[in-house]
Parts: structure tokens; sequence; C-alpha cells
């Protein structure tokens, strides 16, 4: 029974970690690889304006993003707020999940010494 409930935990702290990474790998990856192409490329504007194939990079590409769209370079302010925002959101995001890593830790600890006390 003490096993059973230790594996339980296990497999819940490996879905939560789970959702975590998803979280990490959809939101804050693509802004990480869209800012070192656009370095490489030498046009920090890169990620927001039309891609010669059509339609745009993930930092513009749904429409809850549409905002962030360009149709040419525009204001070095402009492009400010674009990245600050982008810079702002994978960083509250990566300090959130790195919270929710150490909660996580704590509560799966707790929990394996209260399984073998009862």
């Amino acid at each position: 029974m003490v096993w059973g409930l230790r594996v339980l935990l296990v497999l819940v702290g490996l879905g939560v970690l789970a959702i975590v990474l998803l979280v990490l790998g959809l939101i804050v990856r693509p802004v990480v690889t869209e800012a070192m192409r656009a370095n490489a490329a030498g046009n920090w504007w890169l990620p927001f304006l039309p891609r010669e194939a059509g339609g745009y990079g993930p930092l513009a590409q749904n429409h809850w993003w549409s905002a962030m769209r360009a149709e040419t370079p525009g204001s070095a302010a402009a492009l400010a707020v674009r990245w600050g925002f982008w810079a702002l959101m994978s960083v509250l995001i990566v300090v959130a999940m790195g919270s929710v890593v150490v909660n996580l830790v704590k509560l799966l600890a707790k929990g394996w010494t209260a399984v073998g006390q009862a």
C-alpha cells in the first residue's frame, strides 16, 4: 500500500513536470530560437515580418499575436515593445515554472514522508 501511494506520487510529479516542460517548449523556446535567428540575420524585425513563403513566424503567427505583426520594419520603439513583451513573458514563465517545480518537489517530499509514517 505504501509503495503504491509512492508510485502514485511519482506519477503525479512526472505529469506536472511534463506540463511544465510543455509550457516552456511552447512559449519560451520559440522566443529564444527567433531571437537567435534574428541575431544571426542581423535583423531584429525578422520574427515580426512576413516570411517569403507567406505567413509569419511563431511570435506573430496566430490571431492572438497578430498585433505583433509588421509589414515593414518600423521604429526602434515599436521593436522594443515587441521584444520587451516577449522577453518579459519568457522571464515570467520561466520564474513561474521554476516555482512550480520547487513547490512540486517540496510537496512530493512531504507526501513521501507522510506516506511512510502512515
